[in-house]
């Protein structure tokens, strides 16, 4: 038997060297272990019988730069290791190499200009690396070359026309790079190429109409995630044994061309998000395509309604992408006999009527997006049948009665969000022991109802729950510290009662706690100053008391929404003195003193104005600016403060909301107040107001202060009746 080279060794792991023996029918297989080291003094003469190279499984270390001493190596395959550092240029020396296969490493550096050299060179594969720089124009002389992958790497610059000189070229992969430019025209001309993927990099022009005829043998043509423009090239559907098309995220127009009756072994048809305009009459066509498993024709620009014949596509079809058109009309019961549906996805179209029962035949579903349609009615107890879902989406439709007992089968559900619809009823507890719920509860914008029970504590590994603007009543329960992953909570606009519970502070994790427009009382938990994570705080119209917590995201208080709780106290050291009965009859004494309550809150919000209780209208919750703090026009910096002291003196009125109306009269009894006296009120006002939120709590005006000049301007106001001439 004969002997193998000493000088690769201490390989990691297994490697086998397959060497020539006496005779040319016999190879010897050896075993080494050990890093990938070798040193030119230790290569025996053995070392040019060396054949193949296979790494099999973690190896490390660079490919050692003697390899180009072994001038008999035909095969180099250490793909799937840990290889890192640089292809050794002098690998070019191995001129008997027919295959290289170094992908699924992390190798780096720029792809050798040297390799032209290996002209017997059938085989090379260096995808998934991270390599860099440019595709070596020279590789257009591998004029034995059938398999070119160089994709996922950080390649760069244009794809060379040389690449269009490869006549034997089989295998084209340039997918996940960062190519930018055409596509040669050469490469059009390559007619042996079976598979052309160009995915995933920053090309443009048009795909050649008569592609199918210059590339009569292709079987998989990708050219997805570019910029691309122009048609789908009728001649991509005369490829009868074209088994995969890819060309979503370009910029596509025109309608889907005739033929796709014609493909029977097309598995993948993805045209999504482009701007292809037409109706679905070509989904009858692809019924033909009986082992069909992908079809996306998603964020298009298609319409009309979804044929019968949908229900007679594939029965292997796995995965369904019609989202984002202007599909109108109802789902089809067919739909039902799609039984190897994994996903399915229709949201954001047109589509109204009912949902239909038969979707809960659809077992195997992991994915259905039903949301921002039109869809009315009741929601199918069935889908409880769908035992494997892990996404159900619902939102934005017109759906209405209750949420069905069965979800509560929904063993491996993560996300959940029926938000925006006309739901009823109270919430099924089941929906509350859901435990695989990691990602989004979302039932917010219905009209449920009921109280929110203690197993609400059970979704311990839920990140997102969303119940506002409901009808809820009653308390919030402590058991929602139990949640412990949350990093968003919203619970505003019900009816809920009671105290904020302590055990928000165990919710390490929370970033966003809204409990606004509710019926809360008593004082803001102090654990809340613990929670490190916390960016925004909304507990705005309530009717809290007590101190304001200064610690944690009280400190912030672009941060904190606190207006409309008129018994907190701010900057106070102690409500000591003052019950909530007694604060109570001081608030609501005069509508100066909810002013003032309103301006020490710090966030601009005047409540209920002294010239609206002189008008004997006031409304509740009536803003002086006619904004709030989170009013979508605040943006790029902007806020509502800012905006009103820009305003501030001369252009007051530009900031005063139009429904406080101070261009009339107001005649009250013996008192006639004129529009100029009106607005020099208001504009007395926002001066205090703009007092009490500089920047620096020293230069802040007092209590003591803002009460005496509010006192000053109501006497101003009304201390004698004025007789407008």
């Amino acid at each position: 038997m004969a002997s193998c080279p000493e000088g690769i060794k201490k390989l990691h792991r297994k490697t086998t060297l397959c060497c020539e023996a006496a005779s040319p029918n016999v190879k010897s297989q050896f075993t080494y272990s050990g890093r990938l080291e070798a040193h030119p003094s230790e290569y025996p003469p053995s070392r040019r019988k060396v054949r193949a190279i296979t790494l099999d499984n973690h190896f490390t270390g660079p490919i050692p730069g003697q390899i180009g001493s072994l001038t008999r190596l035909r095969v180099l395959n250490s793909s799937s290791n840990h290889l890192q550092g640089t292809i050794p240029p002098n690998l070019s020396a191995c001129v008997n190499l027919k295959a290289v296969d170094l992908s699924v490493n992390t190798i780096s550096g720029t792809i050798p200009t040297t390799l032209w050299m290996l002209s017997k060179l059938q085989v090379l594969n260096l995808a998934q690396n991270q390599l860099t720089g440019p595709i070596p124009t020279s590789i257009g002389n591998l004029s034995s070359l059938n398999t070119l992958n160089l994709g996922t790497n950080t390649l760069s610059g244009p794809i060379p026309r040389e690449l269009g000189h490869l006549k034997t070229l089989q295998q084209l992969q340039l997918s996940i790079n960062n190519l930018t430019g055409t596509v040669p025209p050469s490469l059009y001309n390559l007619s042996s190429l079976v598979s052309f993927a160009l995915a995933s990099n920053d090309l443009y022009g048009e795909v050649p109409s008569d592609i199918g005829f210059r590339l009569p043998k292709l079987l998989a043509f990708h050219n997805c995630f570019n910029q691309f423009t122009g048609t789908i090239p009728p001649s991509l559907h005369n490829l009868t044994k074209i088994k995969s098309i890819r060309m979503s995220h370009n910029y596509l127009v025109g309608s889907v061309p005739p033929g796709l009756d014609k493909l029977h072994d097309l598995t993948m048809y993805n045209i999504g998000f482009n701007r292809i305009v037409d109706t679905l009459d070509f989904v009858a066509s692809l019924t033909n395509s009986t082992v069909l498993r992908y079809l996306a024709i998603d964020e298009n620009l298609l319409s009309g309604t979804i044929p019968e014949s949908i229900g007679d596509l594939s029965a292997g079809l796995s995965k369904l992408y019609m989202g984002g058109n202007r599909i109108s009309g109802k789902i089809p019961a067919s739909i039902g006999r799609l039984t190897s549906l994994t996903l399915l996805n229709m949201s954001h179209n047109l589509i109204s009527g009912e949902i239909p029962p038969e979707i809960g035949q659809l077992k195997q579903l992991r994915m259905l997006g039903l949301a921002g349609n039109r869809l009315s009615g009741e929601i199918p107890a069935s889908l409880g049948n769908l035992s494997l879902i892990t996404q159900l989406e619902m939102y934005e439709n017109e759906l209405v009665g209750r949420i069905p007992d069965s979800f509560s089968e929904f063993q491996l559900l993560l996300s959940l969000d029926l938000s925006s619809n006309h739901l009823e009823e109270a919430i099924p507890n089941g929906v509350f022991t859901l435990t695989s719920l990691t990602s989004l509860l979302n039932l917010s914008h219905n009209s449920l109802t009921g109280h929110l029970p203690q197993d609400i504590g059970m979704l311990g590994n839920l990140i997102v729950l969303d119940l506002s603007n409901n009808l809820l009543s009653g308390n919030i329960t402590d058991s929602v510290g139990q949640c412990k992953s949350l990093q968003v909570l919203s619970m505003s606009n019900n009816s809920l009662l009671g105290l904020i519970p302590n055990s928000l502070g165990n919710l390490k994790g929370l970033q966003s706690l809204d409990l606004s427009s509710n019926r809360l009382v008593g004082s803001i938990p102090q654990s809340l100053e613990k929670l490190q994570a916390l960016q925004l705080l909304n507990l705005s119209f309530n009717d809290l008391d007590g101190n304001v917590p200064k610690e944690g995201v009280f400190r912030n208080r672009s941060a904190v929404y606190l207006e409309d709780n008129p018994n907190l106290c701010f900057g106070l050291s102690s409500c000591d003195g003052f019950s909530p009965s007694h604060r109570r009859k001081m608030a609501v004494h005069t509508v100066v003193i909810i002013t003032l309550a309103l301006f020490l809150s710090c966030l601009l919000i005047a409540g209920v104005g002294l010239i609206l209780f002189l008008k004997r209208r006031v409304r509740e919750k009536k803003l002086v600016t006619g904004k709030s703090p989170t009013d979508e026009s605040f943006v790029g910096g902007l806020s509502l403060e800012k905006w009103v002291r820009a305003a501030f003196p001369n252009r007051t009125s530009e900031v005063i909301d139009t429904e406080l109306d101070v261009t009339n009269v107001i005649r009250s009894g013996a008192c006639t107040i004129s529009p100029e006296k009106q607005l020099m009120c208001l504009v007395s006002m926002i001066q205090i107001a703009l007092c009490c939120v500089l920047e620096s709590p020293e230069t802040r005006s007092s209590m003591r202060d803002v009460l005496h000049h509010l006192e000053s301007i109501k006497e101003a106001l009304v201390k004698k009746p004025q007789i407008v001439v």
